[in-house]
């Protein structure tokens, strides 16, 4: 592909100045694709030891849309994890019949009820992370990381402090740190370690005490849950817990930065929150489109297939970019633009579609609901700080901030 002065190539997709902003480059391939030559890193690699894949990348939004459905074609297995000394994600890189089936005996433990039940403990927590926080200009990226760590702890029945870890181990798994690869390998294995320990932990209780039934935490609740016989092992629910730190805990935080942006950005849109808290739902929604985190997740066709005249062979790994497709004009108009009345706002993708939409969406949407509620009621004005922001720069996997100071005003 020729490229002008404007234009990048797609090996040069990887790079920090596209990674902090790459939605203009996202303009320049959609009417491409398919593309092939896409090289990076999968979550759970380790850059420096283990070697890129090369991909078909995947821009306009009814190839992202038709690629996340048909997950018989495109698998999320990950060989690369499946040969690494650490475990591979649950749910993440598996496939139908066996996601099926784990996903059945994670809905009996991870249930809405389970999750909507941290709605009163969020309301009090908020007042307390904003004490700290303060008023003036603050980094908002100081208090993003505290919600949902600390309500993954609070859902897991883990230690009081262990939300300090989270964080470093979701930014190392998902390569959104600059890390050395001994640094990174280090960090990987120190959370399955802890994790692990847990787990056994809740094992030996269980086995120990007659009143493990009336255990409401969620590791407890995966232990006990059974559909059909079958019930996880152990190793299967460190995995899982595994899983919502690394994926939901980062995802969450940048996504709570990004909606707070939105919120000093779009001050007229805001002005109609205030006045109607209905609001609110669209308002995250429509930041998800414009500004979701989760930007690409890969795949691997498991068949040759053809999209739009370009031939992918069996094999292949594809990559889906749902923050090229959520700006797609064909189905947004205006997509550069923030619009709280978004009439098709929902077909966002930035929490996946089909068979792998994101099981933690439930509880990403109270955290983020019940940051946004906490700000607007205690702040009547919320504005861009002195101080330029920080985006993140290391993987293309995530769209946020790394510093973002806001001035918020009493």
């Amino acid at each position: 592909m020729a490229t002008s002065s404007t234009e990048i190539g797609i090996t040069e997709l990887a790079t920090a100045g596209v990674i902090a902003d790459p939605y203009p480059i996202y303009d320049q391939f959609r009417d491409a694709s398919p593309v092939p030559g896409y090289r990076d890193w999968p979550p759970g690699t380790i850059p420096g030891l283990d070697k890129p894949v090369d991909a078909w990348a995947l821009f306009a939004y009814d190839d992202v849309y038709v690629a996340a459905k048909d997950a018989g074609t495109f698998s999320s297995r990950d060989p690369i994890q499946e040969a690494s000394s650490a475990p591979s994600l649950m749910l993440v890189n598996h496939d139908a019949p066996e996601h099926t089936s784990l996903r059945k005996l994670v809905n009996l433990a991870f249930s809405p009820r389970r999750i909507n039940a941290l709605e009163g403990w969020l309301a009090g927590l908020m007042p307390n992370l904003l004490d700290e926080l303060g008023e003036g200009e603050v980094d908002v990226m100081t208090l993003a990381p505290e919600v949902p760590a600390r309500g993954m702890v609070k859902l897991l029945g883990l230690l009081e402090g262990d939300h300090v870890r989270f964080q470093k181990w979701a930014n190392a798994f998902m390569l959104s740190s600059d890390m050395s690869p001994d640094e990174r390998m280090a960090s990987n294995m120190e959370m399955f370690q802890a994790f692990g320990e847990r787990v056994a932990a809740r094992v030996a209780d269980a086995a120990a005490s007659a009143d493990v039934e009336a255990a409401d935490d969620l590791i407890s609740a995966l232990l006990r849950a059974e559909v059909d016989g079958e019930r996880f092992t152990p190793e299967e629910i460190v995995r899982f817990c595994v899983t919502l730190v690394v994926a939901g805990t980062e995802t969450t935080t940048y996504l709570i930065g990004n909606v707070l942006a939105s919120v000093a950005d779009h001050p007229e849109a805001v002005a109609e929150l205030r006045a109607d808290r209905s609001l609110i739902g669209a308002f995250i929604e429509e930041t998800m489109r414009l500004t979701g985190p989760p930007q690409r997740l890969f795949r691997i066709a498991t068949r040759d297939v053809e999209i739009k005249g370009k031939q992918i062979a069996e094999g292949d790994w594809v990559a889906l970019f749902f923050g090229a497709a959520n700006r797609d004009p064909a189905v947004f108009e205006n997509p550069d633009s923030f619009d709280l009345h978004r009439a098709n706002v929902r077909k966002q993708l930035s929490l996946g579609h089909g068979l792998h939409f994101c099981l933690g969406a439930v509880l990403a949407r109270l955290e983020v609901r019940a940051v946004l509620e906490s700000i607007l009621d205690r702040y009547p004005t919320v504005r861009r700080g002195e101080t330029p922001p920080v985006k993140q720069t290391a993987t293309l996997l995530q769209h946020g901030y790394i510093t973002l100071p806001l001035v918020l005003e009493r």
